[in-house]
């Protein structure tokens, strides 16, 4: 059973992530993959973009549990690909972790000089400390993250390597596992955590457990270049000494991890970058719940390395020899739909991400006003939309998914290839309109709800369990926006 260990460093890693949640929920599948393993690793447990991702995985994990989890055959589709924290892998070792997709940092809430016990170090090292660091940095709190400074993050992090998680993570590899990292580089957690994380796992000198299957294990890269820029603070902000970001060094940072990238990270078989122009300027929040950045089509494009590198035999990945990937839109346009995708990913993504979007818009607006349908009511829908807690939680996460695909529109480099705002499903894919006249009118919302009674047929749910239910109304949507992408929107 093939896993795939994803590392998601830093505020950025953990935005890839949640546009990559998404990509699962609509059923796009990671290839050969029988489990899919995210960390999301950053000492600001307050960080606004990591506790949203984390908040998404865990009710991601849920519903897939609550469709599969007593013996259902996984298949394709809505939420079909399976994901687990490591505290769920069975090692067979006696340490016990935390259950949460979040590498445990114990808390660390104190400035930097004392992490380093800087008071109690000879005067030649604490001499060599202030040529390495300055003062702001050795006075930076721990507990907001390293603030684009990478210099700091490449000691704090040391610290990952010989934790109970990576021990556990070890443990439990196998061959035919692969890793796959997710760090911005013109930051300081994710430029500081990548190269550390790939050197310590490939090493086989540590005291990890399987060398031999870590430096088998074919291991992959996304690196996000720039792609946005941060509000300068005011001059009162500044005198009254206000944590912020200088987003002006991004480009030089940018320049001095990729020297140093060129010249001393090994170990991995593939490396895709992204960038792009940053457009206007995001709020400036060094970390805590206030780093909240709206997701951008960045993170979704750069979610897709993920199935890509996947594809990828294992005779074609050569650590000696590493495939480097890039990704270029065919016009150099504000506004980006599927139309702008190269036709194999097109395929691939776009089909899945229309029956998700119609699947929320149609379960949120339209079911709890469809009682007299023959649908309803052989489901028993009233009482389970009332009380069913699996559904609430699909609910939810359709609220999250709108809070996102609204997002990702509002971006100088905006996605709109599904029109987050249009109510009319004839309207909602920017590049293929359903034309309607006097004797079709399209996919109005009685054309759907047929839809959702034909794929239903005779059946009915009689004392269904919370599960049986969810996979009813699942089944339901994914067979019904199925029909629907054939027959009216014609999409391929």
């Amino acid at each position: 059973m093939p896993k795939l260990f994803i590392f998601a460093v830093g505020g950025t890693g953990a935005r890839v992530l949640r546009s990559l949640t998404m990509l699962l929920a609509s059923g796009v599948r990671i290839p050969h993959c029988d489990q899919v393993v995210p960390v999301l690793i950053d000492p600001d447990t307050q960080n606004g973009d990591v506790t949203r991702t984390v908040a998404l995985l865990k009710r991601y994990a849920r519903i897939h549990e609550a469709l599969y989890g007593d013996g259902q055959k996984e298949k394709e589709g809505f939420f079909s690909q399976p994901m687990n924290t490591l505290a769920h892998l069975n090692t067979g070792g006696s340490e016990e972790l935390r259950d949460s997709f979040v590498y445990d940092f114990g808390g660390i809430s104190q400035p930097f000089r004392d992490y380093l016990k800087y008071n109690d170090l000879s005067v030649e090292s604490q001499g060599l400390v202030d040529l390495l660091f300055t003062q702001d940095s050795l006075a930076a709190n721990l507990d907001v993250g390293f603030r684009g400074s990478p210099n700091v993050g490449s000691v704090v992090l040391n610290a990952v390597v010989q934790s109970k998680e990576m021990r556990y993570l070890a443990q439990s590899l196998q061959d035919g596992d692969r890793a796959f990292f997710i760090s911005s580089i013109f930051g300081g957690t994710g430029a500081a955590g990548f190269p550390l994380l790939v050197k310590n796992l490939r090493d086989g000198n540590s005291q990890l457990a399987h060398p031999e299957v870590r430096r088998r294990m074919k291991a992959g890269a996304l690196v996000m270049l720039p792609y946005f820029k941060l509000q300068e603070p005011s001059v009162d902000e500044k005198a009254a000494g206000q944590d912020f970001i200088d987003s002006n060094t991004f480009i030089t940072k940018t320049k001095t991890a990729l020297s140093y990238y060129a010249d001393n990270l090994q170990g991995l078989e593939a490396m895709y970058y992204l960038g792009d122009q940053p457009g206007q300027p995001l709020a400036n929040h060094p970390g805590r719940a206030e780093q909240r950045n709206q997701a951008h089509l960045l993170e979704l494009l750069g979610a897709l390395a993920v199935p890509h590198f996947m594809e990828v035999p294992d005779n074609q990945l050569d650590t000696n020899q590493p495939l480097y990937h890039e990704f270029g839109l065919k016009a150099d346009s504000p506004e980006v739909d599927f139309g702008q995708l190269p036709p194999d990913l097109r395929q691939e993504v776009a089909r899945p991400l229309i029956q998700l979007h119609y699947f929320a818009r149609y379960f949120l607006k339209h079911t709890p006003d469809d009682a007299k349908a023959p649908y309803y009511e052989a489901g028993n829908l009233s009482a389970q939309l009332r009380n069913n807690r699996a559904l609430r939680e699909l609910s939810d996460f359709f609220g999250d998914y709108n809070e996102w695909i609204r997002e990702l529109g509002v971006n100088q480099r905006r996605y709109t290839a599904i029109r987050a705002e249009e109510m009319d499903f004839n309207k909602m894919v920017a590049d293929k309109t359903v034309e309607t006249g006097i004797f079709s009118k399209g996919i109005t919302p009685g054309y759907f709800r047929d839809e959702l009674t034909k794929a239903v047929g005779k059946a009915t749910l009689s004392n269904p369990t919370e599960n049986e239910a969810l996979r009813w109304v699942v089944k339901a949507f994914e067979e019904a926006t199925g029909e629907i992408l054939d027959k009216k929107l014609q999409y391929s």
